[in-house]
């Protein structure tokens, strides 16, 4: 029996269904049968035990604003000043480019994922990042391709 927190215990055809309702949490269990090669049957079946045994917790709709006219992305990699992590994380809240925070270990102290139009958007948001108080470097890597978006 495969337990909630074992993703490992997942054969191929399980993780192919997971990838497939990642990418696509309405797709037909029609669709999921031909693109991964079982019968309907074999496929609700797996689908039935892996809600079940907590593998999949349950199905969202999720809403599409057209990425609100942005089509530039970049990960900005944050080294902050000793004890300014929560300030500099406070500070990026405040501005809407900044789809996404992560506080991590290592190297940099937060990995921030900005949007915004253009490139050169992207150059004015991060000389308005490097100059908040708290931030002693800022790295960035700009997004080419996103070939996996769940």
């Amino acid at each position: 029996m495969i337990s909630n927190n074992n993703l490992q215990g997942l054969d191929k055809l399980d993780r192919k269904i997971l990838s497939s309702l990642l990418s696509n949490g309405r797709e037909s269990i029609a669709n999921l049968s031909r693109n991964i090669g079982l019968s309907r049957t074999a496929v609700a079946e797996r689908i039935n035990r892996l809600e079940k045994t907590g593998i999949i917790k349950g199905y969202t709709a999720q809403i599409r604003v057209e990425n609100e006219g942005r089509t530039a992305s970049s990960y900005l990699l944050i080294s902050c000043e000793k004890g300014k992590k929560n300030d500099v994380t406070n500070a990026l809240r405040e501005i809407p480019e900044v789809r996404l925070t992560s506080v991590v270990g290592g190297t940099f102290d937060i990995i921030a994922l900005i949007e915004a139009p253009d490139l050169h958007s992207i150059h004015h948001l991060c000389n308005e990042i490097e100059s908040l108080t708290g931030i002693q470097a800022l790295n960035n890597t700009v997004v080419l391709h996103q070939p996996i978006n769940r």
